[in-house]
């Protein structure tokens, strides 16, 4: 599959006009100067795997979205969720995090054993 840089370049300029983020400052969050963010969102200039990133991130939007104009739906729920715990995150202490952080390594481990055990009795 070949990518259609002028369609990628439309979608971004999209993305950036209904976030209401100027060219300029898309090209600052993005580390990229403003002639060639405007390359990229004219499809003159392909954008290098970090500078992807860098967008998706700039524009809360995923990878998929910006290359294929949509985005599976697991994809999108994990974006969406990451999302949604930086943004619960920023206001917590050093101390809270690290707390969450175990809540959620602890949460994770105890959701395998159970799909360990419900797997087992199922193979009974």
């Amino acid at each position: 599959m070949e990518l259609d840089y002028k369609a990628i370049g439309v979608r971004i300029k999209r993305f950036r006009k209904e976030r209401k983020i100027s060219q300029e400052k898309l090209a600052e969050l993005v580390d990229v100067s403003v002639p060639h963010m405007s390359n990229i969102e004219t499809g003159k200039t392909k954008l290098s795997m970090q500078i992807l990133v860098n967008l998706s991130n700039a524009l809360n939007a995923t990878p998929d979205e910006l290359l294929l104009g949509h985005a599976s739906a697991p994809d999108k729920r994990c974006y969406t969720l990451r999302e949604t715990i930086h943004q619960e995150l920023e206001d917590c202490t050093t101390a809270q995090v690290a707390m969450i952080e175990e809540m959620i390594a602890c949460t994770k481990r105890g959701l395998r054993q159970y799909e360990r055990k419900t797997r087992s009795r199922q193979d009974l």
